[in-house]
């Protein structure tokens, strides 16, 4: 109940899960979440359900009242694009948010938008390089395109994807560090 309580309060959203939550020791320690949903709260329709979630956490969560996350593991994840930007508009300002830092592994994934599937056979490979709550905070309010980049690395494949009248199959992005969009490259030796 712990991760249920810290998602409704850190993240404005309701987390279920349809099955019994546990731990597992192999590879590392991870918390096995089965079927959870995530929604608004208040909401009857979830903006992200999954077969199953994995969160890795360090060892110390066992003696602790507080879940570091190292990496996040979704299987047939299905989000929500409209149900997911209603919710994230609608939360309240919560002050500074937390310095979010993962790894996120995605396999057989779908993104649905005005109903319609957009991305199918997604399968996703990131790990942040910089705060992720402070990218989505920092995105709402900066007109830069170097913006949109979240600070991630890794690599994103979709089967197919659809935007607009646009099909497209196969579709693969990398996402690496580039150093010459960092400061202390920028000025040199």
């Amino acid at each position: 109940t712990l991760l249920i309580d810290r998602t409704r309060s850190a993240l404005g959203a309701e987390l279920s899960l349809d099955g019994t939550a546990h731990f597992d020791f192999v590879p590392k320690l991870h918390l096995v979440l089965p079927h959870p949903t995530l929604k608004a709260i208040g909401a009857s329709t979830p903006f992200l359900e999954a077969e199953s979630l994995n969160v890795v956490v360090p060892w110390h969560t066992l003696w602790v009242d507080r879940y570091d996350i190292e990496q996040i593991d979704l299987a047939k994840p299905t989000l929500d694009l409209d149900r997911f930007s209603a919710w994230f508009n609608a939360r309240p300002p919560s002050g500074a948010p937390a310095d979010v830092r993962f790894s996120l592994h995605v396999v057989s994934g779908t993104i649905i938008s005005a109903g319609k599937a957009v991305a199918q056979g997604l399968k996703m490979d990131f790990a942040s390089t910089g705060d992720l709550a402070a990218w989505l905070a920092k995105l709402a309010k900066v007109t830069s395109s170097t913006a949109l980049v979240p600070p991630l690395r890794g690599s994103a494949a979709a089967a197919a994807l659809q935007i607009g009248s646009t099909h497209l199959d196969d579709v693969h992005i990398e996402i690496r560090d580039d150093d010459a969009n960092h400061p202390a490259a920028a000025a040199g030796p």
